[in-house]
């Protein structure tokens, strides 16, 4: 019989990333990590307070595939960067995404990349209350694309029965140029526009 790992936060939390990403988020309980372990639920709370600290873990472990920009490129390019790694490595594990952008991760890989947000934001030429500031709307946009993301993300009857909605007069815009919410592409134009604003507030500030 082989030997089973020593739990480790570690080891739990991958498991409970393996359930997650298998069975998503409602699988996601002590109980049925316990069994994917092949332990007793108690033992999880010798490592973990409670699931939500458990499952913090696991929303920083998830994260681990986000790679941190080139610091090479310029302050937008790695903003950018950091932002679109953080969605395609949340909605890679959709047991966790909605956790992820309903609490972002504060862990080690939590905290890489907020560093690297920040880094970019101060040299972006903002004052430092203004580089939180920005970083905080960054977060709550990044969350709130997630959570969209993780709801909806194609062009169903909804989409174009708004589309249709606004080709009609007065607004008379073509349906095409609706984007499907949580899609990649409206959270790329989004980006885009608090770029912009991020560009115009260091520019007052440096002008």
């Amino acid at each position: 019989m082989p030997r089973q790992r020593p739990l480790t936060p570690a080891v739990i939390a991958a498991a409970a990333l393996r359930v997650g990403d298998r069975e998503g988020d409602r699988a996601m309980t002590m109980r049925r990590i316990a069994a994917e372990l092949d332990c007793d639920p108690m033992a999880l709370y010798r490592h973990f307070p409670d699931r939500q600290a458990l499952l913090d873990a696991v929303a920083d472990l998830a994260l681990a595939d986000a790679p941190g920009p080139d610091p090479e490129a310029d302050w937008e390019t790695r903003l950018r960067a950091v932002m679109a790694a953080i969605r395609s490595a949340a909605l890679a594990h959709p047991g966790i995404a909605a956790h992820i952008a309903a609490r972002p991760p504060l862990g080690e890989h939590g905290r890489r990349l907020g560093t690297a947000m920040l880094a970019a934001l101060a040299e972006a030429g903002l004052s430092p209350a203004d580089v939180v500031r920005a970083s905080q709307t960054l977060v709550a946009y990044l969350a709130a694309a997630l959570a969209m993301a993780v709801r909806a993300g194609e062009r169903d009857d909804r989409w174009r029965h708004v589309a249709e909605t606004l080709a009609a007069p007065p607004v008379g815009a073509a349906g095409e140029e609706l984007f499907a919410t949580g899609s990649a592409e409206q959270f790329a134009y989004g980006l885009r526009l608090l770029l912009a604003g991020i560009r115009a507030e260091a520019a007052g500030q440096t002008g």
